[in-house]
């Protein structure tokens, strides 16, 4: 049974992929974290920022890419269930959601000065480029989950 599961355990590490951003456990962080800013974003300040940040592409990328994960990781689902499964993301209305949680973390303030940032070249360039930092990271953490799992694997292959 312990080897089924350590099996089930490796091809989920070499499915799924690693998050982009790994951070240390931070108390402190968390906890100022935690607290709401006492003047939060405008809704249209989380616009501005959607709007500047390319929100609605970076929706169609992260679709684009969902699709063919789905595909691989559920070969047995049916062409029409992916594309009903597609058809109604791209009818979420996730705003409301997004608007809550910059909400939740910044302040009218910290939106200002992110958004003078995002309007200059240096906000631009910053923009453009994340998204391959993201998926750099992504195939660097997915690397070294398959590796370590296989080192945990090996290591108690005799279980």
């Amino acid at each position: 049974m312990r080897k089924v599961a350590w099996l089930v355990c490796a091809a989920m590490t070499m499915a799924v992929p690693a998050p982009s951003q790994q951070t240390e456990w931070n108390p402190d962080r968390a906890a100022q974290e935690a607290a709401a800013p006492q003047h939060p974003i405008t809704v249209e300040q989380v616009h501005e920022m959607m709007q500047l940040t390319g929100y609605e592409n970076l929706k169609k990328q992260t679709m684009s890419v969902m699709s063919p994960y789905l595909k691989q990781a559920m070969p047995y689902l049916p062409a029409d269930v992916l594309d009903d499964f597609q058809s109604r993301m791209a009818k979420a209305d996730l705003e409301p959601t997004i608007v809550k949680s910059y909400q939740a973390h910044l302040s009218t303030e910290d939106a200002a000065q992110i958004i003078a940032f995002y309007r200059t070249a240096a906000g631009q360039r910053m923009i453009a480029v994340i998204p391959q930092i993201m998926k750099e990271n992504e195939q660097v953490g997915a690397r070294l989950g398959q590796q370590t799992m296989a080192q945990v694997i090996e290591a108690h292959k005799a279980e």
